[in-house]
């Protein structure tokens, strides 16, 4: 279905960059866009596979898990800081 939308000249410009740098054509690339934006959200445990079951099965909280992911954050980073001081 052929669609007119009006765009401001920098939101125009930013979509034809991105195209080319996808390599479409800049109505290919903003009907995929417009498609991908209104198709439903891809469910949790279809993203996160095993990771999201093996939470479900741990009996973890959703607290306990953010502090699990906090921890191990600032862990990487130190790890990483480490790493760059070498």
């Amino acid at each position: 279905m052929p669609l007119t939308i009006s765009l401001p000249p920098d939101a125009e410009e930013n979509l034809r960059t991105r195209a080319n740098a996808a390599g479409e054509d800049l109505a290919v690339y903003v009907s995929k866009l417009v498609a991908h934006f209104l198709a439903p959200p891809t469910p949790l445990d279809e993203l996160s596979g095993p990771v999201y079951r093996r939470f479900l099965a741990s009996g973890m909280t959703d607290d306990e898990l953010a502090d699990e992911l906090e921890r191990a954050k600032h862990e990487m980073r130190a790890e990483r800081r480490a790493r760059q001081s070498l």
